[in-house]
């Protein structure tokens, strides 16, 4: 069965429900970097610069309601991303599988209280050179 059919097959036998993603999340393929703010596809970025196809733009506004693993030639729908997972992402009338993401962390978000957002970190010198012991072992000078 193809990943087609298999989709067109969760949508009429399985209630579709959006995962509880708070906050703004990033997802990264091989070719694509999806963000995703509270669960809704709000950017998609292609890594070879391209310009947007048509496909990737409809995806805006989808939302992630699972991750496709296949062990074994067995599919599962899990709530939770593993690493080689694809994301189901879903609207009604649409539902859509993106490529095996290797990647799927939580963005930090600036708070909107913080004093100032101009100010930067004390300069921290670059570390001394590594004493060469013959070994792979390397002593760095305290």
């Amino acid at each position: 069965m193809s990943n087609r059919q298999w989709l067109k097959e969760l949508m009429v036998s399985e209630t579709v429900a959006p995962l509880g993603l708070d906050g703004t999340y990033r997802l990264e393929t091989a070719h694509t970097i999806y963000v995703f703010h509270d669960g809704v596809c709000v950017d998609i970025a292609r890594r070879d610069f391209e310009d947007d196809s048509n496909a990737e733009v409809s995806l805006v506004g989808t939302r992630v309601v699972g991750w496709l693993l296949d062990v074994e030639g067995t599919r599962r729908l899990v709530n939770r991303w593993l690493p080689g997972a694809r994301a189901v992402l879903w609207r009604p009338s649409k539902i859509a599988l993106t490529s095996p993401a290797f990647g799927f962390v939580q963005c930090s978000q600036v708070d909107e209280e913080e004093e100032d957002l101009d100010t930067t970190a004390a300069y921290t010198p670059p570390p001394v050179a590594a004493v060469s012991t013959g070994s792979f072992t390397r002593l760095f000078p305290q």
